[in-house]
């Protein structure tokens, strides 16, 4: 029996590319209100297992539940009405438009995407407009970046145009986010807001995360429940500091990290 509440659900997923085995037995939860933080090593399948729940690859075996419900044949164009959003580890935004405007054409639902508003657009449409434009701007001033937001994004530095990224699937409304490597080449000064807003979102929001990281501190600051996918499935998956404090954690994985 689940809820309408019970997020994300990955149930025994395997997942190989022709005779190469990425993971079996794969299954992890990622409810609301809560960060789930995927780890492991470079190939352990992590953005897979991204790209499969997003409709992007089929898995061989298992099945994946947005509360309750299978998401087995929905297609990634639709996985945002269903309420899921993602980012990806490179840079994917509209380089000539500022970065109100990137945040902006991810709000869902506006008035100027139904017909009917072609032949009457009347008054409410630019209240509308100045609404989208109000909330765009409010999530840019999260970040520390209202001052940049009529800029065109692909003038930004790197950092900023990955919280431009991050910005725009926060806009869609997704319940549940999906972060591959939001910090990954940040500027070491930004990474406080990304772990700030991901913060917001889970606990005034309720959103829930699933966060792909290679950054253990960033990790270790946020993510409520970590799992570690290792050598072909899951290793260890629990608490995040109970899973960070595991010997065959540090000794597989996180000791490879420190004493690189």
């Amino acid at each position: 029996m689940t809820s309408k509440s019970d997020g994300l659900r990955l149930e025994n997923l395997a997942m190989h590319f022709g005779g190469v085995h990425v993971f079996e037995d794969v299954s992890m939860r990622i409810p609301p209100g809560q960060v789930t933080a995927c780890i492991g090593p470079n190939g352990a399948g992590k953005t897979t297992l991204i790209n499969i729940i997003c409709g992007v690859l089929a898995a061989p075996k298992g099945r994946v539940f947005l509360d309750g419900e299978p998401l087995d044949s929905t297609p990634p164009h639709q996985m945002v009405q269903r309420g899921v959003g993602r980012t990806f580890q490179d840079v994917r935004i509209f380089p000539s438009l500022t970065a109100i405007e990137n945040v902006l054409i991810a709000i869902p639902d506006q008035q100027g995407e139904r017909l009917r508003h072609l032949f009457r657009p009347g008054r409410s449409v630019g209240a509308e407009e100045r609404r989208n434009r109000d909330k765009a701007n409010a999530l840019l001033a999260t970040v520390a970046m209202d001052d940049v937001a009529d800029r065109p994004a692909g003038e930004l530095p790197f950092g900023q145009q990955k919280l431009v990224s991050l910005l725009r699937a926060v806009a869609t409304g997704a319940r549940i986010l999906l972060l591959d490597e939001s910090a990954a080449g940040v500027e070491i000064e930004l990474i406080p807001r990304i772990t700030a807003l991901v913060r917001r979102l889970v606990a005034e929001e309720s959103r829930g995360v699933l966060l792909v990281e290679h950054n253990i501190d960033v990790v270790r600051e946020i993510a409520d429940h970590v799992v570690v996918l290792q050598g072909g499935g899951v290793i260890a998956s629990g608490p995040c500091d109970s899973v960070l404090n595991d010997e065959r954690v540090i000794k597989e994985y996180l000791g490879r990290i420190y004493n690189a």
